[in-house]
């Protein structure tokens, strides 16, 4: 775990690193859809970090469309 850590915040480092001096000129907008897109990935990088079982973007859509998907192709299923 440890090592995952390290390496999550060697990555986490070098992309701040990169990204910080062109922050300042950014308007807002910019700045919040930085954000947006970040959230997701340090989501993703604690789940990768502790190892833990926890719920991913494809487990929403499989909440969310599963049940209509499989409705619809059994609707347009042909009889047998």
């Amino acid at each position: 775990m440890w090592i995952r850590i390290c390496f999550l915040l060697m990555l986490y480092l070098s992309i701040f690193a990169s990204d910080l001096p062109k922050w300042k000129q950014l308007d807002r907008k910019t700045r919040m859809a930085y954000g947006a897109l970040l959230l997701p990935a340090i989501y993703l990088s604690v789940m990768f970090a502790t190892d833990q079982p926890w719920p991913t973007l494809i487990s929403l859509f499989k909440l969310v469309f599963l049940e209509p998907a499989l409705r619809i192709v059994e609707s347009i299923k042909l009889p047998s």
